[in-house]
């Protein structure tokens, strides 16, 4: 039996699956599903039967270094007050 040692593994994981990324993001399913077809987010990149994401890419549209995929979304969408909103909601209007 091996047994991993936790300190080793890298944080957050590089590669991410939809309910990983959801919860890294506080968002749901449904809004990770939104966030993708409104190039908010990157596609996923279909592994095994899983849909998965590089959370590099993740964290730079995030960060707004690319902004949202271009012809993907809407020119009115704020990413900042697409974020705020989220976790505003998330947590209960706190």
């Amino acid at each position: 039996m091996v047994h991993l040692n936790m300190k080793t593994l890298p944080y957050p994981p590089p590669w991410q699956d939809a309910p990983t990324l959801c919860r890294h993001l506080c968002i749901s399913e449904t809004t990770l599903d939104t966030w993708v077809r409104q190039g908010i987010l990157p596609p996923a990149r279909p592994r095994g039967g899983k849909r998965m994401w590089k959370w590099s890419e993740v964290d730079r549209l995030m960060e707004g270094d690319e902004g949202i995929v271009p012809g993907q979304a809407p020119e009115h969408v704020n990413l900042k007050d697409v974020y705020d909103a989220t976790r505003k909601a998330a947590t209960g209007g706190r």
